[in-house]
C-alpha cells in the first residue's frame, strides 16, 4: 500500500508540474492569437464563402471513380479477401449483431472508418467540381454505400454476418465531416483516435477470419472526445488560457476481452490535448493537413480514472 500511495503522489505531482509549465504559455500565446471560430465569421472548414453552383468536370469525376475502384480493389485483396473466402462455412446470407464483441468499442471503430471515407470522398468530389454542400452530402452517401456493400458481403461470410448497427455506425461517421462543417456544436468538441501497441493480447489470440488486422485491435485503441475550453470562455478570460489547449475524455477496453479472462472492462481516460485548428493555417493544403492531423490524439499527459487510477506521461505510449 505505501508503494501505491507513493506512485499516486508521484503521478499527481508530475501532472501538476505539467500544468504549471503549460498554463504560463497562455501569457505568450493568447493575446496575439488569431481569432477563432467563436470570434469571427471565418470558418476553418469553409471552402465557399457562400454555397456556389457546382462546376463538375467529367474528366476529374472519372479520375475520382478510378482511384476509388483501385482503392477498393486493394482493400479487398489485402484485407477482406482472407476473411470472406478462406473458410467455407456453407452458410447463406445471414444477420449477426455482435453486441458483446469488444464491449461494443468496434462500433466506434466503424464510425471512425466512416469519418475517414467521408473526408476523402469529400476531397474527391470537391476537386471534381461539386459545391461544398454537394461534396459533403455525396461523401456521406458514398461512405454509407461502402459500409452497406461491405456488410452485405459479410452476410455471406461464415464467421461474420450483416450487422445493421455496424452499417449505421459507419454511415453516421461518413456524415460526421458534414456535421463538423454545419453544426455549431462541433466548434467546441472534436472526435479523435489514438493507437499504440502496449499489449499483444489481440495478436496472440484467435481472431478468426480477420487474420489479425490492426483495425480490430481495440485493446490498443482509444476513442476521444476533445473539448476546447478556450472557445467556451468569455473574451476577458481567454488571455489566461492557451487557445490550443484542449481537454479530452477517452474510452478503451482492457486486454481481458481477447485473453478470455472473466470480467473484461472498459477504460476511461482524461488527458491534455492539442487543438491544431487554433493555429488557423490559411493555405488550402495546410488546412487539409491540419484537418486530418486533428483526428489523431497526439501523445500527452493522461490519467486513467476507471476502472483503476494510472498516470501516463505520454499516453497512448505506456512506460
Amino acid at each position: 500500500m505505501p508503494n501505491a500511495n507513493r506512485k499516486f503522489s508521484i503521478g499527481l505531482l508530475a501532472f501538476l508540474l505539467t500544468l504549471s509549465l503549460v498554463f504560463p504559455a497562455a501569457a505568450l500565446s493568447s493575446p496575439g492569437d488569431p481569432l477563432t471560430w467563436r470570434d469571427s465569421t471565418w470558418d476553418y472548414r469553409s471552402e465557399d464563402s457562400v454555397d456556389v453552383k457546382s462546376n463538375i468536370e467529367p474528366a476529374k469525376v472519372f479520375g475520382v471513380a478510378s482511384l476509388t475502384l483501385i482503392a477498393y480493389g486493394a482493400a479487398y485483396g489485402f484485407v477482406f479477401k482472407k476473411g470472406w473466402w478462406d473458410e467455407n462455412g456453407g452458410r447463406g446470407f445471414h444477420f449477426e449483431n455482435d453486441f458483446e464483441y469488444a464491449l461494443n468499442l468496434d462500433k466506434l471503430g466503424h464510425f471512425a472508418a466512416g469519418v475517414v471515407l467521408g473526408e476523402f470522398f469529400y476531397e474527391g468530389y470537391h476537386w471534381a467540381g461539386a459545391s461544398e454542400f454537394q461534396s459533403y452530402l455525396f461523401a456521406g452517401l458514398s461512405a454509407l454505400a461502402t459500409h452497406i456493400a461491405i456488410d452485405v458481403k459479410d452476410g455471406f461470410a461464415p464467421k461474420w454476418g450483416f450487422s445493421i448497427f455496424d452499417v449505421l455506425s459507419g454511415g453516421i461517421g461518413g456524415f460526421y465531416p458534414m456535421a463538423e462543417r454545419y453544426l455549431p456544436v462541433f466548434k467546441y468538441v472534436d472526435l479523435k483516435w489514438s493507437y499504440w501497441i502496449n499489449s499483444n493480447a489481440y495478436y496472440d489470440s484467435e481472431h478468426g477470419a480477420s487474420g489479425g488486422v490492426f483495425t480490430d485491435d481495440y485493446v490498443n485503441q482509444t476513442f476521444w472526445a476533445s473539448f476546447k475550453p478556450y472557445r467556451l470562455l468569455p473574451e476577458a478570460a481567454r488571455r489566461y488560457y492557451p487557445s490550443w489547449l484542449a481537454i479530452a475524455v477517452g474510452l478503451s477496453i482492457d486486454e481481458k476481452v481477447f485473453t478470455k479472462q472473466p470480467h473484461p472492462r472498459r477504460e476511461v481516460y482524461i488527458a491534455l490535448d492539442y487543438d491544431l485548428e487554433a493555429f488557423r493555417p490559411q493555405s488550402r493544403f495546410a488546412r487539409f493537413a491540419i484537418k486530418m492531423l486533428n483526428y489523431f490524439k497526439l501523445p500527452a499527459p493522461t490519467i486513467q480514472v476507471y476502472p483503476e487510477f494510472h498516470w501516463y506521461l505520454l499516453y497512448p505510449i505506456k512506460f
